[in-house]
């Protein structure tokens, strides 16, 4: 059982590492090709400005977000992984009867 719980907690963490790069790299997309400010709350804010005549794309990353995002993400793989190992294991026991 903590093997599953491990194993969904970090393949968890991946997810939840893989999805925010994904959900950065689409912010700063969307913020230069529209010229708009971009922003997801608690996890990055990004702008298309012009200086000297030159585009520039600006963003602020907020980490304390992004980590507090991934923890979350974890968290709850875990507590899937671990519901997903009881039922697997009652599942077994029930079928051995």
């Amino acid at each position: 059982m903590i093997r599953s719980i491990v194993g969904a907690m970090l393949a968890g963490l991946a997810l939840g590492v893989f999805g925010l790069i994904i959900a950065c790299v689409a912010c700063l997309a969307i913020a230069f090709t529209t010229g708009a400010e971009v922003t997801l709350p608690g996890i990055i804010h990004a702008e298309l400005v012009t200086i000297g005549g030159m585009p520039q794309l600006g963003f602020r990353p907020d980490w304390a977000g992004m980590a507090a995002t991934l923890g979350v993400w974890t968290l709850l793989a875990g507590i899937l992984g671990a519901l997903v190992a009881r039922r697997t294991r009652d599942g077994g026991a029930r079928a051995a009867r």
